[in-house]
């Protein structure tokens, strides 16, 4: 006799499915409106480290995405180091900076001249570098009371399981 699993005969939407997709949706409006709160030309973007797994989970804008893949792809990187070691980066100007070569090549192709990431922790586990970059230098300072909701939001989304 075959048998079939309940979630065939159910009518509700399977939760691992749509859970993340609404999990995304949400990040992405978090990021979104972060990004309006400061200067024209300012990015933000999301990585998340889960167990070994690290990936890119939102962003900004399309520009925004392409800056954390940047990091991503890089050997090494300031937000890997925030997922691993430290709990924020933040470069003033890439092209006087001497550290992550590539991957400082590789957002000085997309424009960008400076970078902060701030590293936020759920209680699960779960990790993700916050970043912020910009397409002129030394503007990323003073970030603490603008980040402070957004790092508190984002981490909770992390227990979440988002």
């Amino acid at each position: 006799m075959l048998e079939t699993s309940s979630w065939a005969s159910d009518p509700t939407p399977v939760p691992s499915v749509e859970r993340p997709i609404a999990a995304l949706r949400d990040l992405h409006a978090v990021l979104r409106e972060l990004a309006t709160g400061f200067p024209p030309g300012v990015l933000v973007g999301l990585t998340v480290r889960s167990g070994d797994e690290i990936g890119v989970r939102a962003w900004s804008s399309p520009r925004a995405k392409l800056a954390e893949e940047a990091q991503l792809i890089s050997e090494t990187a300031p937000n890997r180091l925030t997922l691993h070691e430290e709990s924020a980066v933040t470069v003033a100007d890439l092209d006087a900076e001497t550290r992550w070569s590539e991957c400082r090549a590789q957002l000085r192709l997309l424009g960008l001249r400076s970078l902060h990431c701030r590293r936020v922790a759920g209680a699960n586990g779960r990790v993700a570098a916050l970043a912020l970059y910009a397409d002129r230098p030394n503007v990323l300072a003073d970030l603490d009371g603008a980040l402070k909701p957004a790092c508190h939001e984002i981490a909770a989304m992390l227990d979440g399981g988002q």
